[in-house]
């Protein structure tokens, strides 16, 4: 049986911190939570319900940072409890109690959002450390809800962005978003066309109809007409089947043509007519199709120099070019620096389980010194090598490629 002891002889050598993390312990076993309790002494503010019905009034008066909840109790099973915690409080962890034997109840409350489950009695190791998760999962998601606001601020769907050119686009990609009008979006490689014309999308009416991408630069030119309009079955010798092109599955929301200056001259001509005429036909097809389509258009290259090249039709152009918008390569938004180095840290520690915590002050003026070549795609990379490949917590300028230490200020 545990005691009073073995929770005195875990903390004799330990400071009390500054508030310990608070733990509601629901079990109608009034032996269990006693000796749970005095394990979780050691780590933890302990609170304690009977019943299902009184953890609930807890809750509603106390913060808890976790739940132990028995599954099996009179009135409210610990099913319910964790139900209804989790509709209530999503950010707070359930760790169920379960007695030996009842494997398949527990996983169903695995199912329904439990963060784990102990077989009583637990191991006072197992039952620390599982908890000490919980905790940190818990503050783990609010921190990152926090940052997420932080960031509404600085942000337009999945663009970051501080500096005063950022902002300006911000507004004109709301007021772009009201209308139905062509936009063609230019800009260096890696400055996010693709994700700018996202936030047109998403801000715009058609948000919840769909948004369809073409990459007219990676698709050879005997294909992009099947890709984009579709064919009828038997109209080639492999079209064993009707195909929907990429206007169709567009219908009613957008389509970004990535890579527009890339299109062949013969494809350029079919666009011209989709652009006058809103229709299509597929490959094959005797029937003109009425589409709705908004048309978002990006590119690098300078059209007007490929139309002096006789590459680009000047007339699609101007059909393309009803609102230009034009992307800022970093290097003219050093402000966003900063702001973005924190993003792709905060995600790729996320994703890839890294233990870099910040970046040093003597990094982030390296970053903020570099030109950045190939832009916001640049420094996205370097972040995901830096915490793939390098050790934490700070990142030092040692973790930086040759070239951004030489920029140092």
């Amino acid at each position: 049986m545990l005691t009073k002891r073995w929770a005195d002889k875990q903390t004799a050598d330990l400071p009390p911190p500054a508030r310990k993390p608070a733990v509601l312990l629901i079990d109608d076993d009034a032996d269990l939570r006693r000796t749970t309790g005095l394990i979780l002494q050691a780590n933890f503010s302990v609170l304690q319900a009977d019943c299902g019905e009184a953890g609930l009034d807890t809750l509603k008066k106390n913060p808890v940072d976790a739940v132990l909840c028995d599954i099996r109790m009179p009135g409210l099973s610990g099913i319910q409890v964790l139900e209804k915690i989790k509709a209530t409080q999503p950010q707070l962890e359930v760790i169920m109690l379960t007695a030996v034997g009842d494997a398949r109840t527990a996983v169903a409350a695995l199912k329904k959002g439990a963060f784990d489950f102990l077989v009583k009695p637990a191991e006072p190791e197992q039952l620390l450390n599982t908890c000490a998760q919980a905790v940190a999962k818990k503050n783990l998601l609010l921190k990152n809800l926090a940052l997420e606001a932080e960031l509404e601020n600085t942000r337009c769907g999945k663009i970051l962005g501080q500096s005063k050119v950022m902002q300006t686009l911000f507004v004109q990609f709301q007021k772009i978003a009201k209308t139905t009008a062509t936009v063609l979006i230019t800009g260096e490689t890696g400055t996010g066309k693709e994700l700018a014309a996202r936030a047109i999308h998403s801000l715009s009416p058609r948000a919840y109809k769909p948004f369809i991408t073409v990459n007219c630069g990676g698709i050879p030119g005997e294909l992009l007409e099947t890709e984009l309009f579709g064919h009828e079955k038997g109209s080639f010798t492999s079209a064993e089947e009707r195909k929907y092109g990429k206007f169709e599955l567009a219908q009613g929301g957008t389509i970004f043509l990535d890579e527009i200056g890339n299109m062949p001259l013969l494809m350029q001509a079919k666009m011209l007519r989709v652009l006058q005429e809103k229709e299509i036909e597929r490959v094959g097809g005797v029937k003109p199709i009425p589409i709705d389509v908004r048309f978002i258009s990006a590119t690098n290259e300078d059209l007007e120099e490929c139309i002096r090249q006789k590459n680009f039709r000047r007339d699609l152009y101007h059909r393309l070019k009803v609102i230009p918008v034009e992307l800022p390569p970093l290097r003219q938004r050093k402000g966003d620096v900063p702001l973005l180095a924190e993003h792709f840290l905060a995600r790729y520690n996320s994703l890839y389980n890294g233990n870099f915590q910040k970046i040093s002050p003597a990094a982030l003026r390296c970053l903020e010194a570099y030109s950045w070549p190939g832009n916001i795609r640049e420094l996205e990379h370097l972040f995901q090598r830096i915490i793939t490949l390098e050790e934490g917590p700070v990142i030092q300028p040692e973790h930086l490629p040759a070239e951004l230490r030489k920029k140092k200020k």
